[in-house]
This record gives structure tokens, C-alpha cells and sequence, in this order.
């Protein structure tokens, strides 16, 4: 299997460097390599049950790992950039910080979707218009990463403050910012989102492998484990239709 994999890794490396008598070569010997390797799984077919067998002892014990430690904040710590702690340091002059999750959508910034956004929480949540708010977007990483250091950046997107950070998970990544926020501050956070609409089951598995889906219900969980006192707990709303 390794042979294989890598003859037919520089057949690819022929191909994409643009030699095609390279390619035809490796690609020869990579043929040869997948006739071997299945003639000798017919003629031995222990070797790859118990590869098999490996294999799947490694997939499950993973997954079990990754399931008994959903409710982690993963975060080993936080670090803000001068301009992130300015935002923090303005929305905390009220009584309370106000936070909508938002996901960001495609590769420039456009405030229309700001102000879209905003119109759509403070009418589904019912937050007055003067009222400063923050928007929290986290960015999936490596899914197969599990605890790092979360670096926040503050970004303004015309009128709008926007803290962003990326993550291998979205609700843990912000249920560990919205705790940090608090500690800094001395202000309770509240945090605003909406409804995801679907299937449950999907979502749930949505997170497990690729470490984002329903993202209030599991924030809220991770804030529970993280933060046992309600009185303390960063307040988490949920709106829309």
C-alpha cells in the first residue's frame, strides 16, 4: 500500500510538472504496484483484516473521544488584538455587552449584510436601536485540531465592529470568547442568534466532523460545563421564525 500510494504520488507530480513521458513512466509503475498489491490481498487476505480491523478500532476510539469531549471550551487561550480590545473596551460602558453571531458569507466584506443582519436580531430579539453591538464570526479551521490558541482580531466593515477568530469549532470558540469577555470586562455578555433550520440529527453530526451545525443549543451546553453559576453565565438568546 505504501509503494503504491507513493508511485502513484509522483505519477501525479509528472502529470502536474507537465512531463508526459515522466507521467506515462510512473504511471507504468504505479499499475504494476496496484497489480501486486491486490494479488497479494487474494493471496493472503489476513493482512488487510487485520489492517482492517486497526483501522476501525482508531475511527471509532476517535469519534468516542470527540463526542465525550464536545462540551470542552478546546480554548487554550485567548488573544486579542489592540484593536479587538478597543471594540471590548467601548460596547463594556453600558450595562451589558451585546454580541450577535454572525457568519460571514464570501471573500470581501459588504456592510449591506451588516445591516441586514442587524435589523434582523433587533427585531427578532427585541434590542433597542441604541444600543452598541459587536459582531462574533468564527472561522473553521482544521475539524481535526482540538484545543489552540484563539487569536481575535477586531475589524470594522463600515459602520460595524466585528470581532473575528478562526476555529476547528464554532460553539466552543465562542462560548470561550464570550467567557473571556466577561472576565475582562466585568460585563455580562449577551449573545444572539438564530434558529437553524433542519434536520437535528445532521447538525449534530455536522459538528462532530466538521465542528460546526446548531450553534446555540451547543454553546449553551459548553457554557453550562464551562461555567456552573447561571448568575455568571453569559446570557444566550435565540430568535427568528
Amino acid at each position: 500500500v505504501v509503494m503504491t500510494s507513493a508511485a502513484f504520488a509522483v505519477a501525479l507530480a509528472a502529470l502536474r510538472g507537465g512531463s508526459r513521458l515522466r507521467t506515462i513512466a510512473f504511471g507504468i509503475v504505479t499499475l504494476v504496484f496496484v497489480y501486486t498489491l491486490v494479488a497479494n490481498i487474494i493471496e493472503r487476505p489476513d493482512g488487510i483484516k487485520i489492517a482492517s480491523f486497526f483501522i476501525g478500532s482508531i475511527i471509532l476510539a476517535s469519534l468516542a473521544s470527540r463526542v465525550w469531549r464536545t462540551t470542552e471550551l478546546r480554548a487554550e487561550r485567548i488573544e486579542l488584538d489592540e484593536t479587538a480590545k478597543r471594540f471590548i473596551d467601548e460596547a463594556s460602558k453600558g450595562g451589558k455587552i451585546h454580541i450577535i453571531s454572525h457568519r460571514h458569507r464570501g471573500t470581501t466584506d459588504n456592510p449591506e449584510e451588516y445591516v441586514s443582519k442587524e435589523q434582523e436580531e433587533r427585531e427578532d430579539n427585541y434590542v433597542p436601536e441604541d444600543i452598541p453591538i459587536l459582531f462574533l464570526e468564527i472561522e473553521v479551521g482544521d475539524p481535526s485540531e482540538f484545543e489552540e490558541v484563539l487569536k481575535v482580531r477586531g475589524v470594522e466593515v463600515g459602520n460595524y465592529k466585528v470581532l473575528r477568530t478562526e476555529s476547528p469549532t464554532v460553539p466552543n470558540a465562542i462560548a470561550a470568547i464570550l467567557l473571556h469577555v466577561r472576565d475582562i470586562s466585568g460585563k455580562e455578555p449577551h449573545c444572539y442568534f438564530d434558529w437553524t433550520e433542519g434536520n437535528p440529527v445532521t447538525y449534530l453530526f455536522r459538528y462532530l466532523l466538521f465542528g460546526e451545525g446548531d450553534t446555540a443549543p451547543v454553546t449553551h451546553e459548553v457554557l453550562r460545563e464551562a461555567e456552573p453559576d447561571r448568575k455568571r453565565r453569559p446570557a444566550l438568546h435565540v430568535g427568528g421564525k
